[in-house]
């Protein structure tokens, strides 16, 4: 049993305390018989041998494969907040921001993630590239290892400050590729991809990939071919893991996935060699980008560096990319939120012509929370995976060790009984000096997951969308001229539709 903690630390360490409950509160007693097996919780009818994989079938089942967020509208609609399936896995669908909580207060020292099996497989079959599965798809020690190495120029607050002039510059080439060439109505997502490739390349590796000049803009150049990459190696990840076949052949979806890592394992192999022949020769320069602090690191050799970078541009380009579509999106759709939005920047770039910096961002509260509230509508993905490293009891079942856990963040975001208004696009909600403010849980949107294994480049992401928001507001005026914008959930929430924007120069206005 766990012992009853003091009166006096419960005084003066409250927050702590109620942490501390929440996770023992959920952990098993021995002797504890009272709670309900795993088979008893709500969920579609579970057969031998294929489970409930019956549900995805077309025209038998309940379920789209091609729209998760559906599939788990649906799930609580019918079961409640804790749902039970098991298309061949054991898995949870966890809706309560409590539940969440419960969950990741018993995470491991190494958080494990039952994704990337594929690629995983792929790397490990692929040795002279690779020593591990990178830090997407390890696990365990490995992935420690290669976490705690890379994420020290990626999560303090200073580490990004030091890029937020160069970021500026680039999201500067877009306004003029916006006047030069953008048609309204055009998809915007795919100047989004070009901006955040560049982005990346800078920060990152100090690369210029100029992927708005017109040679670029080829289908066969590099930066097309490197984008291009980035989603086929996302797009086909979730599909593979719940397939097998690609274990013993190559089937369609797997080639594409092993094209899409090889062609970005070569950028990085070009832009690496380069990189350390050109520290070879200018000797101890001043440079911030992150390939040079991760040359300088004892722990990592060039495979594992090389797998890093290969990591970088499969997650930096389409998430980031995807995250600012949506943003855009919702101003544009709501215009007294987009003027607010345009009276901040206007005190904080008096003219077009001044510069970005993180004084000036450190400032930007209504940019963040409009920001914030972008990502509790479409996040990232719809949720957060986890697998199980001990029994928890939940709502007084037993979960056993090693199930798959789906923190259905998405869903519970746009409910009701969590948020004012859910489905409205309310930035003021986030702002402690408004009068809309709410005091929503911590754990109910989690874009970028939680714990040590968050996504590694969070700061990093949002100081992105940040400066773009800033720089394009403020010499735009945007409107959307397209329907409405949903999800297509690939391993990342992606538009399902072209992002159908129109600019017009607010000088004009």
């Amino acid at each position: 049993m766990i012992k009853i903690l003091n009166y006096k630390y419960y005084t003066f360490n409250f927050n702590k305390y109620v942490k501390i409950c929440v996770r023992y509160d959920h952990a098993i007693s021995k002797g504890d018989v009272s709670l309900k097996n795993f088979e008893d919780i709500p969920g579609p009818k579970s057969y031998p041998i294929i489970g409930t994989l019956h549900q995805y079938l077309p025209l038998l089942g309940d379920y789209d494969a091609g729209a998760l967020d559906k599939n788990a509208l649906y799930n609580y609609r019918r079961y409640g907040k804790l749902v039970r399936e098991n298309p061949g896995v054991r898995l949870l669908h966890v809706y309560d921001p409590v539940d969440i909580e419960a969950i990741f207060r018993h995470d491991d020292r190494y958080p494990i993630r039952r994704s990337h099996l594929a690629m995983l497989h792929y790397r490990m079959n692929k040795r002279s590239v690779y020593n591990t599965g990178g830090l997407l798809a390890s696990n365990g020690e490995e992935w420690w290892r290669l976490r705690s190495t890379f994420q020290k120029n990626f999560t303090s607050p200073q580490s990004v400050k030091v890029h937020v002039e160069s970021t500026d510059e680039i999201v500067r080439k877009l306004v003029i590729s916006i006047k030069e060439t953008y048609s309204p109505g055009e998809d915007f997502l795919k100047y989004l991809n070009r901006l955040n490739l560049e982005i990346i390349g800078v920060v990152a590796f100090k690369e210029i990939f100029d992927s708005f000049s017109t040679q670029e803009l080829n289908p066969d150049s590099r930066s097309s071919k490197t984008i291009a990459a980035a989603f086929g190696s996302n797009y086909g990840i979730m599909k593979l893991d719940k397939g097998f076949m690609w274990k013993f052949i190559t089937t369609p979806r797997y080639k594409k996935l092993a094209e899409s890592q090889e062609y970005l394992e070569k950028v990085s192999k070009d832009i690496l060699i380069k990189r350390i022949n050109f520290y070879k020769e200018e000797g101890e320069i001043q440079d911030h980008c992150l390939l040079k602090s991760f040359l300088q690191e004892p722990n990592v050799d060039l495979k594992d560096i090389r797998g890093m970078m290969v990591d970088i541009l499969m997650a930096a380009i389409d998430t980031t990319a995807y995250s600012t579509s949506f943003a855009l999106y919702h101003l544009a759709r709501n215009k007294n939120c987009q003027e607010r939005l345009f009276k901040e920047i206007l005190t904080l770039l008096p003219s077009k012509d001044s510069n970005i910096t993180p004084e000036i961002l450190a400032k930007a509260n209504y940019t963040r929370s409009c920001i914030k509230e972008s990502l509790r509508l479409n996040p990232v993905a719809i949720g957060v995976g986890r697998v199980l490293q001990n029994d928890i009891k939940l709502r007084g079942y037993l979960i056993p060790k090693d199930t798959v856990i789906v923190t259905q963040n998405m869903i519970a975001s746009r409910l009701p009984q969590y948020v004012k208004d859910p489905l409205m696009f309310k930035p003021e909600r986030w702002l402690r000096s408004s009068p809309q403010y709410e005091n929503i849980h911590p754990f109910l949107s989690l874009p970028f997951g939680f714990g040590p294994r968050s996504c590694i480049a969070r700061r990093l992401a949002e100081q992105n969308i940040c400066i773009t928001l800033i720089r394009l507001l403020r010499e735009f005026q945007i409107d959307w001229i397209g329907g409405e914008l949903g999800i297509q959930a690939y391993l990342i929430n992606k538009p399902d539709k072209a992002v159908s924007l129109a600019f017009s120069s607010r000088e004009n206005l």
